[in-house]
């Protein structure tokens, strides 16, 4: 959905972004300044953040059971005095994401339903139960899954 801009370059797009908004008078002023630009170690190129989406895991069940196994004596936490930060951090829980944007690792197990997008999804152990999963919801036999490319973190898989 970049319109005109599809397929550009970052910075022709941005150049022809800015060329835009003053055709259609849509800026205000123009001020210099200094921005500090992150650049990678090894090739010196220009590190941005690339939005996209990530998968969480709720962790509230997993700390409330945690939190219960030391209030009942199932855990002993050795020191005691570590206790206090045991309930800092499981009462400060919050969703884990799992998802990371590597080459290698175990891919996190959802595989989209068609050849684009991402909305219909299923979840499952393998490729077989993912189409399994998609027929019973539905879906043709010859239904297109294509699994998530991100690796679950490592504290996960």
């Amino acid at each position: 959905n970049a319109g005109a801009y599809d397929g550009l370059d970052r910075f022709d797009a941005r150049s022809k972004l800015w060329e835009d908004m003053e055709a259609a008078a849509l800026t205000i002023k123009v001020d210099p300044h200094t921005q500090r630009v992150p650049r990678s170690q090894r090739g010196g190129e220009i590190i941005e953040p690339l939005v996209s989406s990530q998968w969480f895991v709720k962790a509230d069940g997993m700390a409330a059971k945690a939190l219960k196994a030391v209030e009942d004596g199932d855990i002993k936490i050795v020191p005691e005095r570590f206790n206090k930060i045991w309930y800092n951090w499981l009462t400060d829980i919050r969703d884990w994401c799992v998802s990371r944007q590597l080459w290698w690792g175990h891919r996190i197990p959802v595989w989209y339903v068609g050849e684009s997008g991402e909305a219909d999804y299923i979840v499952a152990r393998n490729d077989k139960e993912a189409r399994e999963r998609a027929i019973a919801a539905g879906h043709p036999d010859d239904v297109i899954l294509r699994q998530e490319e991100d690796v679950l973190d490592t504290w996960f898989s």
